[in-house]
């Protein structure tokens, strides 16, 4: 087993931006004390273009693994981050400086190729001193395959990037015209959260919380942008956790009948009823929430019983020790956000498998919607097949009934969209 880090020219740029790329990978075969370089290219080594394919027969460990796919993908690699995630249900904090490297950075930030101007030394100690900081005994077990789609998922969007208008720096500022690769700009999801549910940005740009005035940055770069979002998402998540059925009604018409109040109303009621508690008149009033008030309490029972609880899809284990300020509603929410994550990452990998032969790309992911670069050339049955995918139960093979229900608009840039949600 090998720890592999890779070291790319630029730091401060995303790895598949067109200026960067592989400077060297830092090695520590797990058996031995003293680490190694590969080099690709690095002013302190007269090698260059080392082969690196023979560490495809090895087992790897990462800090990082969808970090390391910009480069390439091996075979058998084991994401370090995750192992620390799962062990303590909370993120690898990486607080490890090294002066030098802090110093470089600092004083040559706009420096093309940083990161061969500081020392192959000075990455030795750095890379040394993550690694022994991350380690941690490897099994092997069910969870390599959370593991494995999560970052399959999220990788292959954040290849695509998205393209971005002319004005992008107007729109932003400066900041972000370093962070510019062929009209492109690239995201950066961290999958591993306290609460499971991916952040993404990257540079000085937010892609998770784009206000409507920055989203018209996102442009097409096939013939129209198409977003997909999903209508009462949590709801409808809850429901399938409460195992509460609410048809082909529109959720918040039917819970608006049951409240007594319109359907604005119902909508805005609901949200303050799932993150403000459910009174008992609510609960003998509307049976979904009575469902809902009990699965909160079992679920709290569970974990104080058992120290643990796994999550609905990938069994992935919360475990009790792991958080200091733990309750009834916060781990209801931590549940209804793992499933809505697992259940995004399995549709995600579905489209993605049927897109691998058109043009049409899935470029961006906000939890409940979907951002697709469509090609005319792929016809409307590629978005109405798409929009069967994510509507679907991904639990139930070959079932075509919607059960979670999307709206779609399109348009030639993300801010400047119209609603075409009974075109599909």
């Amino acid at each position: 087993m090998y720890c592999i880090i890779p070291i790319f020219k630029e730091p401060f740029l995303h790895p598949l931006h067109k200026n960067n790329g592989l400077s060297a990978l830092w090695c520590q075969e797990i058996s031995k004390k003293e680490p190694m370089f590969i080099i690709e290219q690095h002013p302190d080594s007269d090698k260059m273009m080392e082969d690196y394919y023979w560490l495809n027969d090895e087992l790897i460990q990462t800090p990082d693994k969808k970090l390391l796919n910009h480069f390439y993908k091996f075979d058998n690699v084991i994401d370090m981050n995750f192992l620390h995630w799962i062990d303590t249900g909370k993120p690898f904090d990486n607080n490890i400086r090294n002066n030098a490297i802090d110093f470089l950075s600092n004083k040559f930030y706009n420096v093309k190729k940083l990161n061969e101007i500081i020392p192959l030394s000075k990455h030795n100690e750095y890379c040394s001193d993550v690694y022994k900081s991350m380690v941690r005994p490897y099994v092997g077990g069910t969870d390599d395959y959370y593991m494995n789609e999560f970052t399959e998922a999220f990788w292959s969007i954040e290849k695509n990037g998205v393209k971005v208008s002319n004005d992008v720096c107007d729109i932003f500022d400066m900041r972000v015209k370093k962070h510019i690769s062929n009209g492109k700009l690239y995201s950066n999801y961290n999958l591993w959260t306290t609460t499971g549910r991916p952040s993404n940005s990257f540079g000085s740009v937010n892609f998770a919380a784009l206000p409507p005035e920055k989203r018209k940055a996102i442009v097409a770069e096939n013939d129209y942008l198409v977003e997909m979002d999903y209508d009462a998402y949590h709801l409808r998540i809850i429901s399938q956790l409460v195992k509460y059925d609410f048809g082909k009604d529109s959720v918040h018409e039917h819970l608006a009948k049951h409240y007594g109040c319109s359907y604005e109303e119902s909508k805005q009621r609901s949200f303050q009823l799932l993150y403000g508690g459910i009174d008992k008149q609510t609960r003998e009033k509307v049976p979904f929430f009575d469902l809902t008030h009990k699965f909160i309490n079992n679920k709290w029972n569970e974990i104080n019983k058992n120290k643990y609880i796994l999550t609905d899809i990938y069994r992935r284990r919360i475990v009790l020790e792991n958080y200091d300020d733990l309750n009834k509603n916060k781990l209801f929410n931590y549940l209804i956000q793992a499933l809505e994550t697992e259940l995004n990452v399995k549709k995600i990998l579905l489209i993605q498998d049927y897109l691998l032969d058109k043009k049409t790309k899935l470029v961006l992911y906000g939890y409940d919607s979907f951002l697709f670069d469509f090609s005319k050339q792929d016809g409307v049955e590629t978005l109405k097949e798409i929009k069967r995918i994510l509507e679907v139960k991904t639990d139930v093979p070959g079932d075509t009934e919607p059960y979670f229900y999307t709206k779609s608009k399109m348009g030639l840039n993300y801010g400047e969209m119209q609603d075409i949600t009974k075109r599909l």
